[in-house]
């Protein structure tokens, strides 16, 4: 049976759409990994509340794909109040929902947001930076 010129056309053209997915998945891949490896070497300090004076702190963290700013308000040692002042970035948006977790729990260390696990992790960092400038001196 003869192969005409289109069937050959069409295959070549399958097969370099099928080339270019595979090297834009790679690229996505990679991608979230070094913002992984980015978030990972954020500044996690777990602050014990106990140390940290009554009042309102901000805190900041700026990554590559990411900007979370915060106020946290403490008082008698208990995180009353958590504000998200600025969320952009390519995360962060279901991550937002982890400071009701850190409310309940009273703590900035608190478990990821599944399905947006670097977004979690700067909000963290951002909450225990918060913290650190209400540190008793």
């Amino acid at each position: 049976m003869k192969h005409s010129f289109l069937d050959k056309k069409n295959t070549v053209f399958f097969l370099l759409i099928f080339c270019v997915f595979l090297i834009f998945i790679s690229f996505l891949q990679n991608k979230q990994k070094r913002n992984l490896d980015e978030a990972k070497k954020l500044p996690f300090y777990n602050t014990s509340l106990e140390k940290v004076h009554d009042g309102t702190f901000t805190g900041k963290i700026t990554t590559s794909f990411m900007h979370v700013q915060l106020s946290v308000t403490v008082q008698n040692h208990t995180i009353t109040d958590i504000k998200i002042i600025e969320n952009k970035g390519s995360y962060g948006q279901k991550a937002k929902q982890i400071v009701q977790s850190m409310l309940k729990e009273n703590k900035t260390v608190v478990p990821l947001i599944k399905g947006d696990e670097i977004g979690s992790l700067v909000f963290i960092s951002c909450a225990d930076n918060a913290l650190q400038n209400g540190l008793e001196k």
